[in-house]
């Protein structure tokens, strides 16, 4: 089950708002009568195996996060997540991608087909809410990707490709703002794409540090007030 995939490969923020199936793992349906199917039963233990994953990396980092502790705090054999996704650094992988598409899932439920500016804003709502909705989720990927940085892991591949495809968007909703005419034409969309990124992955560690002292709302509100003043066209 180990996940290698380039880039261009990965769900983009503004195919997931396109309406673009997003490349991800769910439940197949259940069957009205009878047991649960094979792919069933898999997506199950699959589902099982990364929440235990993500709740011992909550408890005891990356570090003590075996593929055999996964495997028995999932409730199954020793073997099953050794079976499963081969080893620890792929179960992460997998873990990132998940992650992604859960995002990219929320995002286009919250953006759907707007544009330009109001697609940044609205990426802000996306994930303000997020964040309050999947909190231990959310913990749960920053101590896995601030503790693979230090390594050349497939966890930091993933991370380094998304980061790039969220950059590539925001900036891509910029310059639509601005030939729509709705963005001052002196925004580089480049830099507010890095400035928007470098906003929520900031925010985000200081708020999981220490919740009781950022006032989340706040922040992301006032950088909504700093993202209308910035779009706004000057004579």
């Amino acid at each position: 089950m180990k996940s290698s995939s380039p880039e261009k490969a990965k769900v983009t923020l503004r195919e997931a708002t396109n309406g673009k199936p997003l490349d991800r793992s769910k439940k197949p349906r259940r069957a009205k009568i009878g047991r649960r199917t094979q792919a069933e039963r898999t997506a199950l233990s699959d589902e099982r195996m990364f929440d235990a994953a993500m709740q011992i990396i909550i408890e005891e980092g990356t570090h003590s996060t075996t593929l055999k502790a996964v495997g028995e705090r999932a409730g199954y054999s020793r073997g099953l997540a050794s079976n499963r996704f081969g080893s620890k650094q792929a179960l992460f992988g997998q873990l990132v991608v998940r992650f992604n598409n859960e995002w990219a899932e929320e995002l286009a439920s919250k953006v759907g087909q707007q544009t330009g500016a109001q697609a940044c804003l609205s990426a802000l709502h996306a994930v303000e809410g997020f964040l309050l909705n999947h909190s231990e989720y959310m913990k749960a990927m920053y101590i896995l990707w601030f503790e693979s940085i230090s390594t050349d892991s497939e966890v930091r591949s993933h991370l380094t490709d998304y980061h790039q495809i969220y950059r590539k968007d925001v900036a891509f909703w910029v310059r639509e703002g601005i030939e729509k005419g709705e963005i001052d034409n002196r925004v580089d969309p480049e830099c507010y794409a890095f400035q928007f990124n470098s906003f929520i992955f900031g925010t985000i560690y200081q708020w999981l540090v220490a919740p009781e002292k950022v006032d989340l709302a706040m922040q992301f509100k006032m950088y909504r007030e700093s993202t209308e003043s910035t779009f706004r066209k000057r004579d």
